[in-house]
């Protein structure tokens, strides 16, 4: 009887201790779920939008470079100096014969109408008779004579279409005003000429030139 209860015991206690410690892991667990984090995973989140289509850019505008207009320049035609060569015959050219060979023909070649001649030669002023009696000793100026002046001049005279002198001038001087005077006064007195002539033969003015050499007189 005794053994029945100390195995009846054990079994209580054994029974006692499966439920504690059945007891015991359920407070455990319990506990621990307590404790625990829970650790969700999100899914990340996509954000979509609408990209617009691009807008074009219109290219800016080149203006063009102002520039100062040219008024084109007007061209004065050029012009030939016309020459008339009168008429002339040209020569004729036959082909020769025998052949498609020509051979080289020169060109014709016309001569220039030479410029008209002139019908008379044109002449000066000629003095008439001697040149050294247009001046004489009589004509020396007293008071050259006294002071005993000598000396030579060039002069030169004009001379009109009827061969008189119509002008005289000293070209180079003597030295002495008085010497000058007079021996212009005696050229415009005595000097004679044939008038000059152009190339048409028709009377024209000329010139003539000389010299006057004043000496005085010995007696």
């Amino acid at each position: 009887m005794a053994y029945a209860d100390a195995n009846s015991t054990n079994r209580k206690l054994g029974a006692s201790a499966a439920v504690l410690a059945l007891e015991a892991g359920l407070a455990w667990a319990i506990i621990a779920g307590l404790t625990m984090t829970i650790t969700t995973r999100k899914d990340p989140r996509v954000n979509t939008f609408t990209i617009p289509p691009e807008a074009k850019v219109k290219p800016p505008e080149v203006l063009p470079t102002p520039t100062s207009e040219k008024r084109p320049q007007q061209l004065r035609p050029l012009t030939d100096p016309v020459i008339d060569l009168g008429p002339t015959a040209l020569p004729t050219f036959v082909a020769p014969s025998g052949g498609d060979d020509l051979g080289t023909i020169d060109p014709p070649y016309v001569a220039p109408t030479p410029s008209p001649v002139p019908s008379f030669t044109p002449r000066l002023g000629r003095p008439k008779g001697n040149t050294a009696n247009w001046v004489s000793t009589s004509a020396y100026p007293t008071s050259d004579l006294r002071g005993e002046h000598e000396g030579s001049l060039r002069y030169r005279l004009s001379i009109d279409v009827a061969g008189k002198v119509d002008n005289c001038t000293v070209v180079a001087t003597s030295g002495f005003a008085g010497l000058d005077q007079a021996a212009c006064a005696e050229l415009m007195r005595h000097a004679k000429f044939d008038a000059a002539t152009d190339d048409t033969g028709a009377r024209a003015p000329g010139s003539f030139t000389g010299t006057v050499t004043w000496r005085l007189p010995r007696d």
